[in-house]
């Protein structure tokens, strides 16, 4: 440090007490992202111990579920009945609509995304 030119800058005195003021805000801002870290790494943390205990539920149910598959005697279901319940599930189909592509004309595609605009709401 003692070899360093250090620079002294003359501040008023209204200007110095405004400098303070920014440097405490900011270290407040600081301390207040600081905190926020900490919560989110106490959440993240009590997230993956959650997921944790849910995956080791779901385990001990699907185990479960075997289990009484194995036990429960299996059902017959005559070849008329599973025909019918085929046919009971029909296939939807939605109608998509075709995109038009502009691919030199700004205007164009503009024009087109304030239509689709308009048609949402």
């Amino acid at each position: 440090m003692k070899d360093e030119n250090l620079i002294y800058i003359k501040l008023e005195q209204g200007e110095a007490i405004q400098r303070k003021r920014e440097i405490l805000s900011s270290e407040v801002e600081l301390l207040k992202t600081i905190s926020s870290m900490k919560r989110y790494q106490l959440l993240r943390s009590q997230e993956l111990a959650l997921k944790i205990s849910l995956y080791k539920n779901i385990k001990i149910v699907l185990t479960n579920i075997r289990k009484l598959e194995k036990i429960l005697p299996k059902m017959k279901i005559p070849a008329i009945l599973r025909h019918h319940e085929e046919k009971e599930a029909p296939i939807i189909k939605t109608p998509v609509k075709e995109k038009k592509i502009h691919t030199n004309d700004i205007e164009a595609q503009l024009k087109e995304i304030q239509d689709r605009l308009k048609e949402l709401g």
